[in-house]
């Protein structure tokens, strides 16, 4: 009787070695290639998140920590601080995403939480290093855009390929760009902090329903809906934005950036269903979902068909059209 004891602690002395192990993977590996594998910071609380729940607190954040030890040691020896400092950032929004379930909070509900603490942190994160170098992080941020469109420009001023009228028209879309991007930047990064949170919910409920549907907090996100009573502040920044003088109308105009952020994620549901219900092959859904994230027009659609289900409620008209072929 004593070996399979034995074998048993080995297995869930194995199993919590490849916690740790991912976690400090996720968490250091953008230090060690930030300009290829960067991006990858932004599933840092995804590990965090998911082990939370799957796991329970207690034994959950014991791993999470080891892992986060053993990543600064790794940063350490490598010498790569800095970036592991920016990834340790996203942890408290796994935590937060977590408490969430914990409390039994819509997804939504949720989501918003974990939009206001990511905001917080990145805020104290960056505002911390615009001190300690003196510099304006913000600032910065919009000269180095400005920078990147212009050497862009040159590059495209040098290719010997492009005719004058195409050239033409990409130093007029340039000088739109460095025009209007300081004014709509705010937005943009509301967006790219919503987009992080919501990145990390929608997979984190998803791998808690493929390992355990029990776990699983949320209804599969072709579910998800946004609250009605937010469509007032798409209606409130539409007005702005047409009818006031500056600098209300650019509130107005950065407003409807980030309203059209949320609704592309109802968008993105509403298709989902869809694709459910004419049960369209997974490796098809996997091209369409491509070409939604690659063409701009597909992104603009889906944000107004979110807006459009205020009204329409396609979801509902989608299982009123299972119910009735059911029928047949």
């Amino acid at each position: 009787m004593a070996a399979p004891y034995f074998q048993g602690r080995n297995r869930s002395g194995e199993a919590q070695f490849a916690v740790m192990i991912l976690v400090a993977a996720v968490v250091l590996l953008p230090s060690f290639f930030p300009e290829k594998i960067g991006w990858l910071a932004s599933l840092v609380p995804l590990p965090i998140f998911y082990y939370l729940v799957s796991l329970g607190k207690k034994r959950g954040s014991v791993l999470i920590r080891n892992g986060i030890l053993l990543a600064a040691g790794g940063a350490l020896l490598s010498g790569s601080l800095t970036m592991f400092v920016f990834s340790l950032t996203l942890v408290p929004l796994g935590i937060a995403l977590s408490y969430g379930v914990f409390s039994q909070k819509s997804p939504v509900a949720t989501g918003f939480i974990g939009f206001l603490v990511l905001t917080l942190v990145w805020f104290l994160y960056w505002s911390g290093l615009a001190l300690l170098h003196q510099t304006n992080s913000y600032t910065n941020l919009v000269l180095e855009l400005d920078k990147g469109l212009s050497s862009g420009l040159v590059l495209y001023e040098e290719s010997a390929e492009l005719a004058p009228e195409t050239l033409e028209s990409v130093r007029n879309a340039v000088q739109l760009l460095r025009v209007y991007i300081p004014k709509i930047l705010p937005a943009l990064l509301v967006s790219a902090l919503l987009s992080t949170v919501w990145l990390n919910l929608l997979l984190g409920n998803w791998l808690l329903r493929k390992k355990n549907s029990e776990l699983a907090p949320w209804p599969e996100y072709n579910k998800w809906k946004v609250p009605d009573p937010f469509v007032w502040l798409v209606v409130l920044s539409g007005v702005m934005f047409l009818l006031l003088p500056q600098p209300l109308s650019l509130l107005g105009l950065n407003g409807l950036i980030v309203c059209s952020t949320v609704y592309f994620f109802q968008g993105l549901a509403i298709a989902a269903s869809l694709l459910n219900r004419w049960s369209v092959p997974r490796l098809i859904r996997v091209l369409i979902y491509a070409l939604i994230f690659i063409q701009t027009y597909g992104i603009i659609i889906l944000s107004f068909l979110g807006l459009a289900d205020v009204w329409a409620d396609f979801r509902k008209l989608n299982q009123a059209g299972e119910n009735g072929n059911s029928s047949l």
